[in-house]
Order: structure tokens, then sequence, then C-alpha cells
């Protein structure tokens, strides 16, 4: 009995659990959203990510800031966010 805790205790973590695949960070999530051809609405965003409206218009503006050009659209009562082009990196 004390051998299996031993030997169980010496064993590296890692072997015995298979590693899983990097998930995506929801901001990469944010950019595949935003580069789609029409973009994406806050409604469409707030389903997929998770996030509260103002949430997601605080990234974007980490986005603006951080090099991106970011197209708004209103072409009614519903806004269009689209990301124009990436910054370089």
């Amino acid at each position: 009995m004390t051998e299996q805790i031993i030997e169980s205790t010496l064993r590296p973590a890692s072997v015995n659990r298979p590693l899983k695949p990097a998930a995506r960070s929801k901001a990469e999530i944010l950019r595949k959203q935003l580069s789609r051809r029409y973009g994406a609405t806050i409604e469409q965003l707030q389903k997929q990510l998770g996030w509260q409206p103002h949430t997601i218009r605080a990234a974007i503006s980490r986005l603006r800031s951080s090099g991106f050009s970011i197209e708004l659209d209103r072409p009614g009562k519903v806004t269009r966010y689209r990301l124009t082009s990436e910054a370089d990196q």
C-alpha cells in the first residue's frame, strides 16, 4: 500500500495527463470576428464571447490603441465593427 503511494508521488504529473491543445484567447476570437467580411455587431460578439457591451467596446478601443484600424458602420440602428487593417507586429 505505501509502495503505491510513494510511486504515485514520484511520477511527474504530466505523465498521467494528456496535454490539451491551447485554447484560443477571447482577444483572438474578437479579432477573428471583426476580421470577417462584414465585421460583427455587439450582439454577435456578446453571444460569442459572453461579455457585456461595455467590455466589448473597451476591447475594441484597446485594439485601436495598439495599432489596428477598426471601421464603424451604422446602416440603421445596429452598429457593425470591422477590422480593416492589422497592426505591424
